[in-house]
């Protein structure tokens, strides 16, 4: 044992990095190579709204927007390619027709003089559909314009206005006894005043009254439907029937035209920035109660979810076609129809007896048994 050779233990030895290499190195050893120390000045914080040393700022980049320039032309020399090649075919038709007969060749040319007076007719009422919408929107410039004037003047033109777009509409009579009570002496900004109070207080009232109706409608039909295509084509044709309501309300007459008109610029006011999401997690449970939500949360914040969002739509509706714009302070929020479209909702989807017990307080159980004991005394 004692003649066994003992094994050599590894030794450690630390050395700076300013200190030369010794010339011989040792094999069992381990060198640990300290860092020398530079400097014991800290480097300056950076403070807030500072960028870093030698970093890009990404916060105002803006790549240029790729131009389509060659489309327009390319569609509309494809569409008069397509009119050429139609007005060829109809004459050679019409050739064929007249080689044949000449009974044939008047009986070809009354069909095509009929095609054509056809297109010409629609395109001009595409063209007539929206002057309605010209009309308005430039009631709705000069009613901006004298607001703030006060002018006598000014006014006649506005009055001309109003009166032309109401003409012949029911709303036209409420409008000419409000025009005739208005006294001589009242300004532009006076007579909006006086219109807004006497003639379009009443319009506001019906136009929020259908767009509660509508709204709860759309909620019911998307609570009660388990396929989300269905919410989606609900929700579309109930909001193209709002805005065709709103849209008569305020003198609108309703068409083709007109309602994919109103449609787009209803969607560029509309910003669903998740109300529906503020309001099926924070008012919801406000107005139905907890024992609600156990049962039916799911689909009753869908179809919550859905009313607010048509009553966002009914209120840019609301907006795009009232001959004179809100002003900032008194223009409708959707904090004003929430509660009523959400008591609504609740009479429309779970009927009066239970919507009664659900709001003193009663659980959703006796809700269901005092509508089972009204069924049972009526029959």
């Amino acid at each position: 044992m004692n003649g066994e050779s003992k094994p050599t233990r590894r030794q450690t030895r630390i050395e700076p990095l300013d200190e030369p290499e010794a010339q011989t190195s040792h094999r069992d050893a381990t060198r640990v190579e300290a860092l020398s120390e530079e400097s014991t000045e800290l480097p300056r914080s950076i403070t807030t709204g500072e960028s870093l040393p030698d970093r890009v700022s990404f916060s105002e980049l803006r790549l240029p927007l790729f131009r389509l320039r060659l489309w327009k032309p390319a569609l509309l020399a494809a569409l008069g390619l397509a009119g050429a090649a139609v007005a060829w075919e109809l004459r050679q038709l019409y050739t064929w027709a007249a080689d044949k007969h000449w009974s044939l060749g008047v009986l070809a040319g009354v069909i095509i003089v009929a095609f054509c007076a056809t297109i010409v007719s629609a395109v001009w009422e595409y063209f007539r559909a929206g002057r309605p919408l010209r009309g308005l929107q430039k009631t709705q410039e000069l009613a901006r314009e004298l607001r703030d004037c006060r002018s006598h003047e000014e006014a006649q033109p506005f009055r001309r206005q109003l009166q032309e777009h109401f003409n012949g509409k029911p709303q036209g009579v409420l409008l000419e006894r409000v025009l005739d009570e208005a006294p001589d002496y009242y300004d532009s900004s006076e007579l909006l005043q006086h219109l807004e109070v006497s003639f379009l207080d009443a319009l506001d009232q019906e136009a929020m009254r259908r767009i509660v109706r509508h709204a709860t409608t759309t909620g019911a039909l998307v609570g009660l439907s388990p396929f989300a295509t269905i919410d989606i084509l609900v929700a579309l044709r109930q909001s193209m029937r709002m805005i065709d309501d709103v849209a008569q309300i305020y003198g609108v007459r309703p068409s083709v035209v007109v309602r994919w008109r109103l449609f787009k610029k209803v969607l560029a006011l509309v910003a669903y920035s998740g109300a529906s999401e503020y309001a099926v997690s924070e008012l919801w449970p406000e107005l139905v109660g907890d024992s609600m939500l156990s049962t039916l949360s799911a689909r009753l914040g869908q179809g919550m979810g859905a009313s607010l969002f048509m009553g966002r739509i009914g209120l840019a509706s609301m907006q795009s076609c009232r001959p004179i714009p809100f002003a900032e302070k008194q223009r409708p929020r959707l904090g004003a129809l929430t509660r009523r479209i959400a008591s609504s909702l609740k009479e429309r989807m779970l009927g009066n007896n239970m919507t009664a017990g659900i709001d003193s307080g009663a659980p959703l159980g006796a809700g269901r048994d005092e509508a089972v004991k009204s069924r049972s005394g009526r029959k």
